[in-house]
């Protein structure tokens, strides 16, 4: 192959990648409150849809770390991705052509496994197809095509689910993952194949030319510092799952009209944020290290949260959404990149992502489960704060015990290394 056709390859293949995030978010956006709409039309009562939607939210936090395991295991993280974005598909239609008790279950018990696949997969994929040194601005721009997805599903699912009916938003769902199927197609296994070219991360080489074994996965789970970047990421989570929905439920019990408006307002803003900032945000990380970035999601975090607690009304809900952008972008960056550089000496990338996903998910049901707790006892102001402590824990770990993790240039130890006397991964 010429360096023409490798180029043209290549091309297609970051094109492909763009798609897949934009259509994947496309397709998962009809499982969140789209469902809700939908069983309430149906008749449920709401014991029985939170019921229905814990299903989801423990698959998906059950299958973090076996998802990770299988895709460091499986060669061809095309295929992972195919089945996942397919049992998405199949999921979508069991909910659009019957809302009966079992049959939504099973499809947020299969949507819910699937999610956990297709996280660390999409991740793998973009670790080997990008340079070293362009890692943290293509993983921008993933989080930006997601926001975009995102974006574009809420405005149409929307307008769908109110002028045709609520099960319409799901066969929308299942046409995007048929879209992303083909996004995915056009990424070339040749170009994965050829990923030593680019990258140096053990995780993008093919087993047969890895030069050194993966390192055991006990140690994975045991690495202090993966622990306790996994440690920040919760805290990030609890400090910040609940604050929208509660801001929201506040609004609606001082008698606000047009709530759900203002949700689809502020879930926009958010978004736009994350589209403009997200690859600047990459190559901030790439120019000025991690750790500053972190660190700044966590102050936007608890500035936001303590905006709210001072006032939660409808203005301040949507200005603290232009906080919620930057903090979104942050984390959809910064998680990924920063477990690569923990795990560029030893590999095991994708067990590692599930390892901080099952962190993050924890974080954000603990988060919603306290922050109800506190404001039932204490008030919504009071709650409020209670997030902003927990960001500031994470702001304070993140600061006292995470250390620079980026390479400092080609071929150098992550600093994190040097740090550790060269152990770390190893």
């Amino acid at each position: 192959m010429n360096s023409t056709e490798g180029d043209e390859l290549k091309r297609r293949s970051s094109v492909g990648l763009d798609g897949l995030n934009f259509f994947v978010a496309d397709m998962l956006t009809g499982f969140g409150p789209f469902v809700t709409v939908y069983l309430t039309t149906a008749g449920w009562r709401p014991t029985d849809i939170g019921l229905a939607l814990s299903v989801g939210t423990v698959a998906a936090v059950a299958g973090q770390v076996p998802a990770g395991m299988l895709v460091d295991a499986v060669p061809s993280k095309r295929i992972i991705t195919a089945i996942g974005i397919v049992a998405v598909i199949i999921a979508a239609l069991m909910l659009a052509t019957s809302p009966a008790h079992w049959t939504v279950w099973g499809a947020e018990f299969l949507q819910g496994t699937a999610a956990s696949l297709l996280t660390p997969s999409i991740a793998a994929m973009t670790l080997t197809l990008s340079r070293r040194n362009q890692l943290a601005e293509r993983l921008g721009g993933n989080v930006r095509f997601k926001a975009l997805g995102s974006t574009l599903a809420v405005l149409l699912m929307g307008y769908i689910g109110n002028h045709v009916g609520p099960d319409a938003v799901f066969y929308v769902s299942a046409v995007f993952g048929c879209i992303a199927l083909g996004c995915l197609l056009m990424i070339s296994g040749v170009d994965i194949t050829n990923a030593p070219q680019r990258t140096t991360h053990p995780t993008a080489w093919p087993r047969s030319a890895r030069k050194e074994p993966m390192r055991r996965r006990r140690e994975v789970w045991c690495d202090p510092l993966l622990l306790t970047f996994a440690g920040c990421a919760f805290l990030f989570q609890l400090g910040n799952a609940a604050v929208l929905p509660f801001a929201v439920a506040a609004i609606s019990d001082q008698g606000v009209k047009n709530s759900e408006m203002l949700v689809s307002i502020a879930l926009i803003i958010s978004l736009v944020v994350v589209v403009v900032i997200s690859p600047r945000v990459g190559l901030y990380a790439e120019s000025r290290g991690r750790k500053s970035v972190v660190l700044a999601g966590f102050v936007t975090l608890a500035l936001r949260t303590v905006m709210l607690s001072i006032d939660h009304g409808p203005t301040s809900i949507l200005v603290t959404q232009v906080l919620d952008g930057v903090s979104a972008s942050i984390v959809g960056v910064m998680v990924p990149l920063v477990v690569s550089d923990l795990t560029h000496n030893g590999g095991r990338f994708n067990l590692a992502m599930g390892l901080v996903g099952l962190a993050m998910m924890s974080g954000a049901t603990l988060s919603t489960t306290a922050a109800g707790f506190i404001i039932e006892q204490f008030g919504t102001a009071v709650a409020f704060l209670g997030l902003a402590v927990a960001a500031s824990m994470g702001f304070l770990l993140g600061l006292v015990a995470l250390p620079e993790t980026a390479r400092v240039h080609d071929g150098a130890m992550p600093v994190a290394e040097v740090l550790q006397g060269g152990r770390v991964g190893r």
